[in-house]
């Protein structure tokens, strides 16, 4: 690099000015419309002719840029001003400013407004010489650019400081951009009064920058400033990627010299990337790679959102932590469906509980992380429930192993298409191509206050119902029927608990087997009566309770079916009064109350498989934190009508 050529030697004087770099990651995207995830064309290749972003650089907040030019030291021209008032040399030097705030100053537009003045995420001049950047913008501030001249001696005579800043921002949607330039003259002497000051910007293969000069009419004067815009541009091909940095190059000299070569030069410490491989209908789009694009999806009460819900759920309480800041995904636009059949393999519906039950899988099929084995995941249910999304683990969330490589969401189609919608979203607005890390964050509404048993997290073993939840515990028996001894041990029913609010849904019917049946068809024919025996629900069907399948068959008891399911008293008499409490619009239960409701079999001895009765109680939980007494620990014995007479327990 030579300084300017006015028939004398140049010489330079090695100087390492280094800036640093801070990353800044606070970019708000517009939210944009709804799209599906899909793969790009062709895998994104970036450009060869650029250096790839150190490792780390994605997580390190710092990074360090040395400038181009050391100090460049040129001869001033004989019989120039320069040279009558005794300088032999001019010297230009680019460091970052001292850390001080500078008053505003004139400009030929007027006042030019302090970095103070500056709008919220932009550079700031009390870090002089720091890049800042988000995934659509970088910018710079402080960098003094100092000439000097001196005598034979080696002394100063003299010296102008230039103060330079440029910000650029990206386009998601555009390969297209421009970068705003601003000089000014902070000061200078008597010696030095004024500067000529051009400045040329460019760009390495894979950009074209296509106006480099911000302005024309260089000559500045102290407090002056120069402003105008550089343009650039890039031209990737579908299913490709273009990386490359932007140059700077500043001629400074005397007024009235002639610069032909720069000498001040910097370049942008980061890339920039412009690619059109997000894939998908996205267009085109430029972005800084090394900054971490923050995905994000959200869920209110009224959107389908079952899924996110579940996402949430496996982010917060396992350790992997997927998406969450220090364990970022990795989309991967290839093996998609691949992954997704591998998580979602050996899913079984659950249509008793959510309808048209289908597999939402997370780590998602889009990111390398995905594709664990399904076997190995945690099996949970969403429910909006008052306002809120609360997830369930399908069997015993006791024995969750927090390392469970991955979750199988039981969702609506709806429900995952919603979730597939904002991921798509989300790799459009911060373009996210392929081996992109990515971070995702989730949010879902919080109503405030609630009834205890709404508002706290569901218990262990629960499942979904309405707005609320019910839980059916059991303990081994010896035999699942004494009377069929071939039948082998088994389970009984030991609890029934649900929280029901004013939205709980009707339940299902009831099926086989259950624990016990064949022991009370065994003891009615003994007892030579043809009345009828029921699959008592413990938790009413008119309050939620299911018993259709295999995980919800132990909500079922053997029973009269009229005498403990039905008749008075029987279960039914205090059944009706919950039902009541929650439809009836005057009882007097708010929107987020809600009842705990709690029924236990009773049973003669450890090998029963028959309960002789069960106790029955019903409290409110207020908004508020009371609790009042809906009705009493009752206790309804498994006895014929109202006889009081053959009782089924064993």
């Amino acid at each position: 690099m030579h300084g300017i050529r006015c028939g004398h030697a140049t010489r330079r004087r090695a100087r390492s000015t280094v800036l640093t770099v801070l990353t800044a990651l606070t970019l708000v995207l517009p939210t944009a419309a709804t799209s599906q995830a899909a793969e790009p064309p062709a895998t994104a290749k970036a450009s060869t002719t650029t250096t790839s972003e150190a490792p780390g650089a994605r997580t390190k907040r710092t990074s360090e840029f040395v400038a181009d030019s050391d100090e460049e030291c040129t001869s001033t021209a004989p019989g120039s001003k320069e040279r009558r008032a005794g300088a032999v040399e001019s010297c230009v030097t680019v460091t970052p400013a001292p850390v001080t705030a500078p008053a505003k100053t004139n400009t030929r537009t007027g006042l030019a407004s302090s970095a103070a003045d500056a709008p919220t995420g932009s550079c700031d001049i009390t870090s002089p010489g720091t890049y800042s950047y988000g995934r659509f913008s970088y910018c710079v501030s402080g960098i003094h650019v100092t000439y000097i001249l001196r005598d034979s001696s080696g002394v100063e005579l003299g010296r102008g400081v230039l103060q330079v800043s440029t910000s650029a921002t990206l386009s998601a949607q555009a390969t297209t951009w421009s970068e705003q330039v601003d000089v000014t003259m902070i000061s200078g002497s008597p010696a030095v009064p004024a500067l000529d000051a051009k400045f040329r910007a460019s760009c390495t293969a894979g950009c074209r920058a296509t106006t480099t000069a911000p302005w024309y009419k260089s000559d500045i004067v102290v407090g002056g400033n120069l402003s105008g815009a550089v343009k650039y541009s890039s031209s990737p091909a579908v299913g490709t990627a273009l990386s490359f940095t932007t140059n700077y190059k500043m001629y400074v000299t005397s007024p009235g010299a002639t610069a032909v070569d720069p000498n001040a030069s910097w370049d942008n410490p980061r890339t920039v990337r412009c690619d059109h491989a997000v894939g998908g209908t996205s267009v085109a789009g430029c972005a800084v790679p090394s900054v971490m694009p923050e995905l994000s999806m959200k869920a209110t009460a009224a959107d389908a959102g079952g899924a996110v819900a579940s996402y949430a759920w496996a982010q917060k309480n396992l350790s992997g932590a997927w998406g969450k800041k220090g364990s970022p995904l990795t989309r991967s636009t290839s093996g998609v469906a691949d992954r997704t059949a591998t998580t979602c393999g050996g899913f079984t519906a659950e249509p008793e509980l959510v309808d048209a039950d289908s597999c939402a899988d997370f780590p998602f099929g889009e990111a390398k992380e995905g594709g664990a084995p399904g076997d190995k995941c945690v099996q949970v249910i969403p429910n909006l429930g008052n306002g809120e999304w609360d997830t369930y683990v399908l069997n015993d969330a006791r024995v969750v192993d927090p390392a469970s490589p991955c979750v199988q969401a039981h969702v609506t189609p709806a429900e995952k298409q919603f979730a597939d919608a904002q991921l798509a979203d989300g790799f459009r607005d911060w373009r996210v191509i392929d081996a992109d890390e990515f971070e995702l964050t989730f949010s879902t509404p919080d109503t405030g206050p609630q009834a205890s048993c709404l508002n706290d997290p569901p218990p262990s073993g629960s499942l979904p119902n309405g707005d609320g939840w019910f839980k059916n515990t059991t303990e081994p028996v010896p035999l699942v029927n004494k009377t069929a001894p071939a039948d082998g041990p088994g389970l009984r029913p030991t609890e029934a608990q649900a929280c029901l609010g004013r939205k709980t849904t009707k339940g299902s019917g009831t099926s086989d087997p259950i624990t016990g049946w064949k022991d009370a068809e065994e003891f009615k024919k003994a007892s030579g009566v043809t009345n009828g025996l029921a699959r008592c629900h413990l938790i009413a069907r008119i309050l939620g309770g299911k018993g259709t399948s295999e995980l919800t068959r132990f909500n079922l008891v053997p029973c009269w079916q009229s005498g403990m399911n039905t008749g008075t008293p029987s279960m039914r008499t205090y059944e009706d009064i919950a039902q009541k409490m929650i439809q009836d619009s005057s009882s007097g239960l708010g929107a987020n109350d809600a009842i705990l409701y709690q029924v236990t079999p009773v049973y003669k001895d450890a090998s029963s498989t028959i309960p002789v009765g069960v106790t029955m109680r019903a409290d409110i939980q207020r908004a508020s934190g009371t609790t009042e007494e809906l009705f009493p620990n009752v206790y309804v014995t498994n006895t014929l009508m109202n006889t009081g007479t053959l009782n089924l327990g064993n």
